[in-house]
């Protein structure tokens, strides 16, 4: 009830400020996602914001017509410092000092995909400052990795290409790795503790504890055990 009486009250207050136009940057099932050659330009449509608050490097809390908001950053994912389990991880104040200089006490445009809140309640947003789309922005210096939950893929094509770029040039999270695993063992590697298979020198590969690691001599093996590959390294799914 609570997720539902946000979204109502939130779409109430976009219609009311669009001039009763369709939900803020919202884009239809049908629209093609944004080519990765493309310059992101700010929507036509989109519901104005202030940030009083960063909560992390992927996470603020805005004020919307007097209304107060969490909102999650689509498509992206940053090292948490906050969580209840895994506590701090590498580079998390890193990426949440970042986002602060970014966002914090500014005027912010909210623009909508498909899905509206998470399952936590909180609005599902790509956050623009002026012509800036910080989802991107802390993609492409390395604050953060790429994380595509479909429908949600506007930009997927996009951050995938900024964060290649940021993995090459060694920014951010991906120059903080420890060495990479030693690929004797096998040409991927995954957790006993999750479903996911990586190239060795992932970031994600490299937070794998030793006790469990297992290795795969190819992308079959992984899949014919039932892992996937991971979003962020890219493997074969082959």
């Amino acid at each position: 009830m609570k997720r539902l009486a946000i979204l109502i009250v939130f779409t109430c207050l976009v219609l009311i400020s669009t001039g009763c136009h369709a939900l803020p940057g919202a884009v239809p099932p049908s629209s093609s996602p944004q080519s990765p050659s493309a310059e992101p330009a700010p929507p036509a449509l989109a519901t104005e914001a202030s940030v009083v608050r960063v909560i992390d490097g992927d996470t603020i809390e805005v004020d919307i017509a007097g209304n107060l908001y969490r909102v999650r950053y689509i498509g992206i994912d940053t090292p948490e410092t906050v969580h209840p389990t895994r506590g701090e991880e590498l580079y998390g104040k890193e990426a949440s000092a970042k986002n602060k200089e970014l966002v914090e006490g500014k005027e912010v445009h909210l623009e909508k995909d498909i899905s509206d809140t998470d399952k936590y309640g909180r609005l599902l947003c790509y956050v623009w400052v002026g012509d800036l789309l910080v989802n991107a922005e802390l993609v492409r210096l390395g604050y953060a990795q790429v994380a595509t939950y479909p429908p949600d893929v506007k930009y997927q094509d996009l951050f995938l290409q900024l964060q290649r770029e940021a993995r090459e040039a060694g920014r951010g999270l991906w120059a903080t790795t420890r060495p990479a695993q030693p690929i004797t063992q096998g040409t991927y590697v995954g957790s006993i503790q999750s479903d996911k298979y990586h190239y060795p020198d992932c970031y994600w590969a490299q937070q794998i504890k030793p006790e469990n690691l297992i290795w795969f001599s190819s992308a079959k093996e992984a899949l014919d055990m039932g892992y996937v590959p991971c979003k962020v390294c890219g493997p074969p799914d082959q």
